[in-house]
């Protein structure tokens, strides 16, 4: 019972990451509604993954996905800022994102911006490449019980900034 006891300090000591000023802990449904205290809407859940859509970063409208480990504790919060068409713009949402996350957390530790098929003298050309798979645009940082993962993502001609916060 002694050891049972020593060890639930350790338990509670564990760190999480924070999205929005919520900590990345607890049941997908105790998530959904720390955020929903912030100002988030729930949408729909697809696949047990609710899906609520708030301010983020500056951003209104940016959908945010919870997502579930195997044993139903979030795991990770997946937001997406609203999509962009032109590469200019893509390109300062991901500083401007990268920014905020380089006061919060420090230095990235992994920071790739790179075409396969460039350079390029038109911005249109930089996006057609991220369209093709053929852009890889991704800063990594740590954080105390976690990682952040900062990318230009797309679903078909549709490009965004995503951020992953992923619990360790």
């Amino acid at each position: 019972m002694l050891l049972a006891l020593s060890l639930i300090p350790a338990a509670n000591a564990q760190k999480h990451l924070s999205f929005n000023k919520v900590e990345i802990r607890g049941t997908v449904e105790e998530m959904t509604a720390a955020l929903a205290k912030r100002g988030f809407v729930y949408e729909e859940t697809n696949d047990g993954v609710p899906l609520v859509i708030g301010k983020f970063a500056g951003y209104s409208d940016v959908e945010v996905n919870i997502i579930p480990g195997e044993d139903g504790q979030v795991r990770a919060v997946r937001a997406e800022i609203p999509p962009r068409l032109s590469w200019v713009k893509l390109e300062n949402d991901y500083s401007a994102v990268k920014s905020m996350l380089t006061k919060q957390f420090g230095k990235c530790v992994e920071d790739v911006q790179e075409f396969q098929d460039g350079p390029f003298e038109e911005s249109s050309e930089k996006l057609v490449s991220l369209i093709k798979n053929k852009c890889t645009y991704r800063s990594v940082f740590e954080g105390e019980g976690g990682k952040v993962t900062l990318s230009l993502k797309h679903q078909g001609p549709i490009c965004y900034v995503c951020v992953l916060y992923e619990n360790l």
